[in-house]
């Protein structure tokens, strides 16, 4: 109660500073309506992408080097280095990526982040970026009406450039008018001491503000109207570099374990990197005088030196860090355990992902491939085979003719397992599906049908399961022979089923459809068999009906799998369409 008290106490004193200040309150507007820029630009481009930007991502990201060049490139596009680790971090609890590739791609989201302080920069010189922002605005206001998610998704990153410029001019007029009353220039200590104050002044004013990109508007701003001298500027930008790793790893506590690893090595590459920027400094300020005349920047543009120089130190950590990243993975392993996961507990559920759509839809589908996991194993345990026996066609013969005595009860699995874990994928995806689009949605609601399937498909196995026991000890050799006869067909679409995981889309559709052809026409020769059977009196008609009834259910539980399969082993749309036409004979 009282730190709620005194939180309201330093809002109204702030509030009164803020009103009763006047360029204070301009440079405060700026920043926050800079801020309000970005929030729009990074919902825009997860509404604009359609999932676009994260299959870029995932598709060339095949190497280190390559990672730390998307990583670059993607920043810079989107012009937000926390919005590329949010992805990031929900491609490596969905395991898309490898963690050494996630690091690249964060060294590269380092160097790409400085290009704000470029643009920054570059509009702030004589050219009124007001005149840009109030169009953007406009027609970002235009196209939000429409119905259609490509223009919401444009209509937010017009907006948020908008915003974004109309920030930086605010803040501009804010410095201007407070150099005029105030020479904060003045207050500059000087020396390596002052160096150090500046350098924790940039990182706590990361830290509130929780954006680098921000502070060096900010920065640059109070730069560019002789606020603050080029020297402390460069230890503004240092300490904003060691700011935003204090983000990245507040970002990360609700994250999983691969997602508090990214952020430790974030923070390790953001720390050694300030640390060179320190030890060099007037080598470095040396370095971007002589290299100014040949990018066209003037002796006096302090203003594109400082971008210059936060663009140089920043490429010398990725330069003199890239060859670590395996043992800077390393590092982070030791320092941060994973624990283990328990089959009921879910393992790609990660609440970060529900900030972009597709993440979170390919999470729910991993998850899905874990509960059908899990549920497979009992089934298969269920008929006395051990899953570690199974890797090949081969094995099956083998497993069915020496089967192990596993002591299993499904219900109790389903019960104290697998419900948990069903609901809580059903949970996830509701919540997730308030976010999506349409297709999106509609997937979504397929992989929920999907995992309702699995756990209908394990309760049909407990029935058939109390039957199988029974007439597989039989002493009439007729039906023991059917019974045996049912558990491999059964035994060998989960087999084949768990095969199509391995290949393209294009095969695992085509042999989907193969499959279901051959049920139907292992469903007309059993019941004929059956027929024979009974007719010949070879067994008694109370076997006949429990064969029917146990028969049925097999080749229902085989064309139940295949459905599974071609909701959550075939991705492309188109593909998975086909099989859904096919599916309504199921």
């Amino acid at each position: 109660m009282f730190k709620n008290y005194l939180i309201f106490l330093l809002l109204l004193i702030f509030a009164f500073y803020v009103i009763s200040v006047e360029n204070i309150k301009i440079i405060f507007a700026g920043i926050a309506i800079f801020l309000i820029g970005m929030h729009f630009m990074e919902s825009g481009f997860k509404f604009f992408s359609d999932g676009v930007l994260e299959k870029i991502l995932e598709k060339i990201t095949s190497t280190n080097f390559k990672s730390v060049i998307t990583g670059f490139i993607s920043t810079t596009m989107v012009q937000s280095s926390s919005l590329i680790s949010v992805i990031v971090i929900s491609f490596l609890s969905i395991e898309l990526i490898s963690l050494a590739k996630g690091v690249a791609i964060i060294f590269g989201a380092n160097l790409g982040s400085t290009t704000t302080a470029w643009i920054v920069s570059s509009f702030g010189l004589d050219l009124k970026i007001s005149l840009f922002a109030m169009p953007m605005i406009i027609f970002g206001v235009i196209f939000r009406f429409s119905k259609n998610n490509t223009f919401i998704g444009l209509g937010n990153v017009l907006l948020g450039l908008g915003f974004i410029f109309l920030g930086i001019s605010y803040m501009k007029e804010g410095f201007e008018t407070l150099k005029d009353s105030i020479d904060l220039a003045s207050y500059s200590i000087g020396g390596i001491s002052g160096i150090l104050v500046y350098i924790l002044i940039g990182a706590i004013a990361t830290v509130v503000i929780q954006s680098s990109g921000a502070t060096m508007a900010i920065i640059i701003t109070a730069l560019l109207s002789g606020s603050i001298i080029y020297v402390d500027a460069i230890a503004l930008a240092i300490g904003a570099n060691v700011g935003t790793t204090v983000t990245s790893v507040i970002g990360a506590l609700n994250s999983n374990t691969n997602g508090k690893r990214l952020a430790f090595a974030h923070f390790i590459f953001n720390i050694i990197t300030a640390l060179i920027a320190l030890a060099l400094i007037n080598v470095l300020i040396d370095f971007v005088d002589i290299l100014s005349p040949f990018l066209s920047i003037s002796e006096n543009n302090y203003a594109m030196k400082l971008a210059l120089f936060h663009t140089i130190f920043n490429l010398i950590g990725v330069i003199l860090l890239f060859p670590f990243i395996s043992k800077i993975v390393d590092l982070s392993k030791k320092m941060i355990v994973s624990k283990a996961n328990k089959a009921s507990k879910p393992i790609y559920l990660d609440e970060s992902n529900m900030k972009i759509p597709y993440n979170a839809m390919l999470s729910i589908q991993k998850e899905i491939i874990h509960l059908y996991d899990d549920a497979q194993k009992s089934i298969l345990h269920a008929l006395g085979i051990h899953t570690s026996n199974l890797k090949e066609e081969k094995d099956i013969e083998k497993v069915l003719a020496n089967p192990s005595k596993i002591d299993i009860n499904i219900n109790e699995i389903y019960q104290n397992n697998l419900k948990s874990l069903y609901s809580q994928i059903i949970d996830y995806a509701l919540d997730a599906q308030k976010n999506m689009n349409a297709n999106q949605m509609y997937y979504v609601s397929q992989l929920k049908s999907s995992s309702n399937i699995i756990i209908k498909i394990l309760k049909d196995t407990r029935d058939i399961q109390r039957n199988m026991n029974i007439f597989l000890n039989s002493k009439n050799e007729y039906i023991k022979i059917e019974y045996q006869n049912l558990k491999k067909e059964l035994v060998s679409y989960i087999f084949k089923v768990n095969q199509l995981k391995e290949l393209d889309d294009i095969e695992a559709s085509a042999l989907i459809q193969s499959y279901k052809d051959n049920l139907e026409e292992l469903d007309i020769l059993i019941n004929k068999k059956i027929d024979e059977l009974i007719r010949s009196d070879n067994i008694t008609a109370k076997m006949g009906t429990s064969l029917i009834n146990d028969s049925s259910s097999v080749i229902y539980i085989c064309k139940k799998l295949l459905k599974v399969a071609n909701i959550i082993f075939v991705d492309d749309q188109i593909l998975r369409s086909l099989g859904e036409e096919n599916n309504e004979i199921i």
